[in-house]
């Protein structure tokens, strides 16, 4: 089965941005695959590196990009959602995408599963 991943919530403001790298590990494991993850609203903010990690929240930026590089899963941030919230750029490993392109890749999935 193939999952489009989408992430709509920043590493801190609640716990579904780690829900969802588990999640996204898991099916890995599991031998499922995954579309893509595509980053939307506050979910942009996983692309920033260090700079929002503490004690208590998970350092979900090199999660994002070790995903990334050891299963090929693609990382896309909604370009809107990233000029509204992101002064600067963000690592290579996140590609900015539309809204086109994810109602294209909802198409390519199985399920579609939104944190």
């Amino acid at each position: 089965m193939k999952f489009l991943v989408i992430v709509n919530e920043s590493p801190w403001a609640s716990g579904l941005a780690v829900c969802a790298s588990r999640f996204v590990r898991a099916a890995l494991a599991s031998g499922h695959g995954i579309t893509a993850i595509f980053f939307r609203e506050d979910g942009v903010y996983n692309a920033l590196q260090g700079e929002l990690s503490d004690a208590g929240t998970p350092d979900l930026f090199n999660t994002w990009l070790d995903l990334a590089a050891t299963a090929g899963t693609r990382l896309l941030l909604c370009s809107s959602s990233r000029l509204r919230r992101l002064e600067s750029n963000p690592a290579k490993a996140f590609a900015e995408s539309g809204l086109t392109e994810m109602f294209e890749l909802m198409l390519q999935s199985d399920r579609v599963v939104s944190f």
